[in-house]
């Protein structure tokens, strides 16, 4: 298990400085965003690709990186370099010249990628068609692995199945793991679970696979806790952006501007909204208002937290000095970086995160108070 997280970990820091440094891209660069953006098969980006949309279809050829978010991706082309994909459905069939990390609900992988593969989310499929060149780190619900493996299989899976040659080792925790008709492992395999292996007659492996119970310990229990709200944050903020992003930005400008006035009408509104409501409603007269009253409070809450992304992000474009006159995808995918890093801080990252909440609070209220107002 130690080598599965460690594997993970290596996987999130690869992906925490391919974000940050997306905002020095080349000239050559193309960022796009809208309800559907796509690349047509005649089309070459020369540089990085990066997008964020409701609707994303790459069937032309990216020389470089691609980062893109979306609620359904679809990759029919080519992408010489990394790609990085955050959807509900991301749906690869076109090659990736080296490493491959996404973040979906469905994911299915049909064609070859060079480097390591990374999924985190719900399901996962690795077709036939596919070929892994490195290795495949799995944190998903289910996931079968049909196309070639040429490093390890390893991570956290929910139920597993492995019908494919494996040259290296399989070292993963399942709830349950399956070796098809297919399956040959080269290498070893490990896997902690409750239930034996599920193995096929037809299925080979080089050495005797072993089993370890599962330990169950408080402490590691929620060591990923974060990642599943994080998960949701991000799609949240996402959503924002795509629906209504001129709000998004005017709630991030009124976050940012050098007045401690967004963080204490934050503060105030924390913690009187929710007597002022209390008060209301055990009265006759005002139980309607006060139960309004509380609606729009939790309301204020849900969507505080969800611009505390993008208002997170805005503050590390500035600590890089790359300011922007508008919210963009790169820093919306700067401050889930942002999110994850502080998250893993004891104590202070909890205080920055509170204090960027009240902060964001502050901004919308500021927003409901002063509309007219200049940003």
């Amino acid at each position: 298990m130690t080598r599965t997280l460690s594997k993970i970990s290596v996987s999130l820091t690869a992906l925490i400085v391919m974000c940050l440094f997306t905002s020095a891209a080349e000239a050559s660069s193309v960022i796009r965003t809208g309800n559907d953006v796509s690349v047509s098969e005649d089309q070459v980006v020369e540089g990085d690709f990066y997008s964020a949309a409701g609707t994303v279809n790459l069937s032309g050829v990216i020389l470089e990186d691609a980062v893109v978010a979306g609620i359904k991706i679809t990759v029919n082309g080519e992408i010489k370099q990394n790609a990085f994909f955050v959807g509900a459905n991301v749906d690869v069939h076109g090659s990736v010249g080296d490493d491959l990390r996404v973040v979906g609900a469905e994911v299915v992988i049909a064609e070859p990628v060079v480097g390591d593969l990374f999924v985190f989310g719900g399901f996962v499929e690795i077709l036939s068609t596919a070929t892994i060149g490195g290795d495949v780190i799995l944190y998903t619900q289910e996931a079968v692995v049909k196309g070639v493996v040429g490093g390890n299989i390893i991570g956290a899976v929910g139920n597993l199945k492995v019908d494919a040659n494996v040259k290296g080792d399989i070292d993963v925790t399942v709830n349950k793991l399956t070796l098809g008709e297919r399956a040959n492992v080269e290498g070893s395999i490990t896997y902690v679970s409750s239930q034996l292996l599920d193995r096929a007659l037809e299925a080979t492996t080089a050495k005797d696979p072993i089993r370890n119970d599962p330990i169950i310990s408080k402490d590691q229990s929620g060591h990923y806790s974060w990642l599943l709200p994080t998960f949701v944050l991000l799609f949240s903020t996402l959503a924002w952006y795509l629906v209504s992003r001129p709000s998004l930005n005017i709630i991030v400008k009124r976050a940012v501007v050098k007045s401690p006035r967004p963080l204490l009408l934050g503060t105030v509104t924390i913690i009187v909204l929710p007597i002022a409501a209390g008060v209301l409603i055990i009265s006759v007269i005002g139980s309607v208002v006060g139960a309004v009253l509380l609606f729009a409070y939790a309301l204020l809450i849900a969507l505080s937290l969800i611009g505390l992304v993008a208002v997170l992000g805005k503050f590390f474009m500035f600590a890089f000095s790359k300011e922007e006159k508008e919210t963009s995808l790169i820093s919306l995918l700067t401050g889930v970086v942002g999110l994850i890093l502080l998250s893993m801080l004891p104590v202070i990252g909890v205080v920055i995160l509170v204090l960027l909440f009240l902060l964001t609070l502050g901004a919308m209220v500021d927003v409901l108070l002063r509309p007219k107002l200049e940003d």
